[in-house]
């Protein structure tokens, strides 16, 4: 199993926020073929780092990953996320068969 960890910066900007909740998971919903929905981060006390939302894509492996990535959806996200990159932390993670 592999997943996207996606978390939104905690920010004073009404903008980047609409950003995430209207395009980030309108985009990562298109290319998980699932809706995708955001989550509210309550506490994050050991991190230097804040966060306001979380949200996360689960596919089979990296390689139905790196498909879907190559696919019209995965191109908008990409580009997509060039323009949000300094306002979100992205992990990924591989969970052996």
């Amino acid at each position: 199993m592999y997943k996207l960890l996606l978390f939104l910066k905690k920010i004073d900007n009404k903008e980047i926020n609409n950003l995430f909740t209207d395009y980030t998971l309108k985009y990562l919903s298109e290319l998980s073929g699932k809706e995708v929905k955001a989550a509210d981060v309550e506490s994050n006390l050991l991190l230097d780092e804040k966060y306001s939302k979380f949200c996360e894509v689960t596919v089979s492996s990296k390689e139905e990953w790196d498909t879907k990535m190559n696919s019209g959806a995965g191109k908008e996200l990409n580009k997509h996320l060039m323009n949000l990159h300094q306002h979100v932390s992205v992990i990924f993670v591989n969970y052996p068969d």
